[in-house]
C-alpha cells in the first residue's frame, strides 16, 4: 500500500521523504487556499522537498477551461498529476488530457460508477473520498472488483481518511494507496513502546557479552 501525503506542510513532506516511504503528495483547492500562499509557491516548495509526483486540481467547472488549466499545470512541471472531479464536464476533460498522455487523478469519487467512468476515460488514478461515503467499505470493495475484473490499469488512492479504523480498513482491503493528513501520518510512523522495550533488552544483554571489535 503506497503512502501519499495530503498536505502542503513542508516539514511533514520532508520527513516522509527522509523516511523513504513517501510515494507522492496530493493537494486540492482547499489545502492551497488555507496555506496562505499561492498555488505556484506551494507547488514549487512541494516539488523541491520530495522526488515524487504532486497532484494539483483544476478549479474550472467547464471542460474546455479544465483542459486549458491541465495543460498549464503540466507546463509548470511534468511531475504534476492533473486532478479533475468526476463530473460530466470533468470526464470530457479527462478524455482530452488522457489523449495527450497527461497523468490524471479523478477525484471526488463517491460511487463505483464514478470510478468505472473515470477508468474508461483513461484516468491514471482514482481518488474515492472514504469518510464522506454512505457505505465506504462496500463502495471500496465494489471499486476494487471493478478494477480487477476489467483489468483497468488505473490505481486507487483512497482519500479523506479520518481515523485509525479508516486506515485499517484500507489496509485490510489491500487498496493500492492512501493519502494521509498530518495526524494520520504521524500515527502511522509513531515509534512504538514495545520496540524500545526490545531495544533496551538487547542493549542490556549485549553489555553482558564479550566485547566485539566489529561492533564496539
Amino acid at each position: 500500500m503506497d503512502i501519499w501525503l495530503d498536505t502542503t506542510d513542508i516539514k511533514t513532506i520532508i520527513l516522509g521523504n527522509q523516511l523513504g516511504i513517501l510515494k507522492g503528495v496530493t493537494t486540492n483547492p482547499s489545502l492551497i487556499g488555507k496555506s496562505g500562499e499561492s498555488l505556484e509557491k506551494n507547488l514549487d516548495e512541494i516539488l523541491k522537498s520530495q522526488s515524487g509526483p504532486v497532484t494539483a486540481q483544476v478549479t474550472a467547472v467547464d471542460h474546455l477551461n479544465m483542459i486549458e488549466q491541465g495543460e498549464t499545470l503540466r507546463e509548470f512541471s511534468e511531475r504534476i498529476i492533473v486532478k479533475i472531479p468526476v463530473t460530466q464536464e470533468g470526464l470530457k476533460a479527462m478524455t482530452a488530457l488522457s489523449h495527450l498522455r497527461f497523468p490524471v487523478m479523478a477525484t471526488a469519487i463517491f460511487t463505483p460508477y464514478q470510478a468505472l467512468l473515470a477508468c474508461h476515460v483513461g484516468a491514471t488514478y482514482i481518488a474515492p473520498y472514504y469518510s464522506k461515503m454512505k457505505n465506504p467499505l462496500d463502495t471500496l470493495e465494489k471499486i476494487l472488483l471493478t478494477l480487477n475484473r476489467y483489468d483497468f490499469e488505473t490505481k486507487m488512492v483512497v482519500a479523506s481518511l479520518k481515523t485509525e479504523n479508516d486506515l485499517n480498513d484500507c489496509f485490510q482491503l489491500r487498496v493500492d494507496a492512501v493519502t494521509l493528513k498530518e495526524e494520520l501520518f504521524e500515527f502511522l510512523i509513531a515509534d512504538q513502546s514495545g520496540t524500545f522495550e526490545a531495544l533496551d533488552k538487547f542493549s542490556k544483554d549485549w553489555k553482558r557479552g564479550k566485547p566485539s571489535k566489529l561492533l564496539p
